[in-house]
């Protein structure tokens, strides 16, 4: 199964393409092993939003998210939200069966969504990608909790993490995850929950992922019972998703 989301702009161009797919037939595949529940029920909600920049500060686009997660449990799904019909992409991590499922184009009218589950499996130690984070002196509050300036700079890229420590949630169901960038960076160097992270480039682009509101109580059902399910036949690795 080919590496999704290597960065939020691959990421937000796969999701178009896929959403624009789903009405072909595509060949089915399915995979022994393979395993996800009928449903799935969550109970508390965070939200987010990411705003793309361009050159001079320009806000050329918003995609706004909301992470689903249990508070007797596990699981959680992160959901993209589209501007129209309130559609997008979802992605529930499943981590008793240590599957992931995508639903492509959940909500749009006169659409059927595509789906497609595949297992995962969990990181070594020695293989973590963990992101060194510098601490500064300066804190603002965001969503209502003071939080920690931190700056770092990998490769070409260098930006701000906001961090605060009044928060008893992993990244999983943070912004951190939200915005995929696990799939860079799977830890960072400092403890304590994201916020806020700002990534800017070499060229002038910017990307501010910011946390809107955290813990809400917010029922939501994802109902897999007869969907046309297809199946990835390898597992590959869980920041992947």
């Amino acid at each position: 199964m080919k590496r999704l989301f290597i960065s939020l702009t691959f990421f937000l161009t796969l999701t178009s393409f896929a959403v624009a797919q789903i009405n072909i037939n595509l060949p089915k595949v399915t995979a022994p092993g393979v395993k996800w529940a009928e449903s799935y029920l969550f109970d508390k909600c965070n939200s987010f939003k990411i705003d793309f920049y361009a050159k001079n500060n320009e806000l050329m686009k918003t995609v706004n998210y909301k992470t689903y997660y249990q508070s007797k449990g596990a699981d959680f799904v992160v959901k993209m939200l589209s501007e129209k019909n309130n559609g997008g992409m979802e992605t529930i991590l499943d981590k008793t069966n240590e599957v992931a499922i995508q639903i492509f184009g959940a909500g749009v009218m006169d659409t059927k969504p595509y789906y497609n589950a595949g297992g995962f499996k969990y990181p070594a130690e020695s293989d973590l990608k963990k992101l060194e984070i510098t601490a500064t002196t300066e804190t603002k509050k965001i969503a209502g909790y003071t939080c920690k300036k931190y700056t770092y700079t990998y490769k070409k890229i260098f930006g701000e993490v906001w961090i605060t420590d009044d928060v008893k949630l992993p990244n999983d169901v943070g912004v951190f995850r939200a915005a995929k960038m696990a799939a860079l960076h799977n830890t960072l160097s400092v403890s304590g929950f994201v916020m806020e992270m700002t990534t800017e480039d070499a060229r002038g682009g910017k990307t501010v992922m910011t946390t809107l509101s955290l813990m809400a109580n917010e029922k939501y059902t994802i109902n897999l019972k007869g969907v046309d399910m297809n199946t990835a036949l390898n597992k590959v690795n869980y920041y992947t998703f």
